[in-house]
């Protein structure tokens, strides 16, 4: 089967791997996708399973693909395992050596045999090639929001790992958490996004039933929901390598295999270690060490981070409880579209779990700074500004 590729300029290592991998058309779906949402609508489970068998590659040609072709063929085959399964049938009963296709496909991409959040959003086109479930103005915005806030979470993601290999007595340490802080708002800013464009009943009671666990290989596999989003990553560098709590450590590694590789790998790198949140106690309960207002001015400077942090995970705390409410609200006890868990596959209960874990972290860190204070002379108490 041959690939073909939308606007790729010449000198493609000059591209984003975003920008690649949604340029690229491997199975020549582009026009079919576009009915996808019709069906979808009438509810047409015959044509949806037709499509798919026209769409999906053969297993020689799913062998045939490279690593940015394969994750551009997960994009459209995830369209349609979404849309059969929302419709009540396990696409593997349907769609002809799909198991084994998607496991091809997987390894050749490093990535789950189902697409993800990556493959729903950044590596899906922003123009009329765009793949959806519905084409509704929600489903867009929703996707855009996603996108808004994803590339700026991986430079901060980035950020934060330079601050590991960054003395907290090196003026660069405190420029670096203004730059992480700085990415970190446009994160903020697509969940505003979302939250202002997208109406949480459509999202409760229709645009989240496609992103329901697939069974492939006699295992599921989640839907691309937002809480594939490498927050945890984030967490994991700033305080959460270190931490013992048992239920975050197993909904990190639950999401794990369904974020970009590279953040796959700094995740792995750092477990274990001392979090930036740790370096910044070993740094001050150095006796060897005078105190340095240069320090001072990196903790205050990290705080920032957290500060963020806590402007995220408290409104999509919200907007997550809402979002299950009206679900409860709106859909009656008997239909069989009730959802119990979120898109992701928890109940919002784990964002409340983390929302505490992170406002305690946040108070650690505030001591930390009045004991250095104090260590200064000064005898100041942090105000937390």
């Amino acid at each position: 089967m041959t690939a073909v590729a939308y606007g790729i300029w010449k000198g493609q290592e000059k591209s984003s791997e975003n920008d690649i991998i949604a340029n690229l058309d491997p199975l020549g779906a582009d026009d079919l996708m576009k009915r996808i949402p019709d069906i979808n609508n009438s509810r047409d489970v015959s044509a949806l399973v037709s499509l798919a068998n026209t769409v999906t590659p053969s297993l020689c040609g799913a062998q045939d693909l490279e690593y940015h072709q394969a994750n551009a063929a997960i994009r459209d085959i995830g369209i349609f395992l979404g849309s059969i399964k929302r419709h009540g049938i396990e696409p593997c009963a349907v769609i002809h050596d799909l198991e084994a296709i998607m496991n091809v496909l997987a390894e050749t991409t490093s990535m789950p045999p189902r697409d993800t959040l990556l493959h729903y959003t950044v590596w899906n086109p922003a123009d009329h090639r765009r793949r959806t479930y519905t084409d509704t103005r929600d489903e867009h915005c929703l996707i855009d929001s996603v996108v808004k806030a994803m590339d700026p979470l991986v430079k901060a993601i980035r950020l934060l790992a330079n601050l590991h290999h960054t003395p907290m007595q090196f003026t660069d340490f405190k420029i670096i958490c203004e730059n992480a802080a700085a990415r970190f708002q446009q994160v903020v800013d697509g969940m505003v996004l979302a939250r202002r464009n997208v109406s949480l009943s459509f999202f409760a009671t229709e645009l989240r039933l496609y992103f329901d666990p697939v069974r492939i290989g006699g295992r599921e596999y989640l839907g691309p929901g937002a809480v594939e989003m490498p927050m945890f990553v984030f967490d994991q560098l700033l305080w959460s390598c270190d931490c013992a709590d048992e239920d975050y450590r197993v909904f990190k590694e639950t999401y794990l295999p369904y974020v970009h590789p590279e953040m796959r790998d700094i995740y792995l790198k750092y477990q274990k270690h001392d979090s930036l949140l740790g370096k910044c106690f070993r740094t001050i309960i150095d006796d060897r060490l005078d105190f340095d207002p240069i320090v001072l001015e990196s903790m205050r400077a990290l705080r920032q981070c957290f500060q963020q942090l806590k402007r995220f995970r408290m409104p999509h705390k919200k907007v997550a409880e809402e979002a299950y409410a009206q679900e409860i609200r709106e859909v009656d006890s008997e239909n069989s579209d009730h959802r119990s868990h979120g898109s992701g596959g928890y109940s919002p209960d784990i964002l409340s779990h983390i929302v505490k874990l992170t406002n305690q972290k946040v108070a650690k860190l505030d001591a930390y700074i009045s004991f250095y204070e104090v260590k200064s002379g000064a005898s100041l108490v942090y105000s937390g500004r």
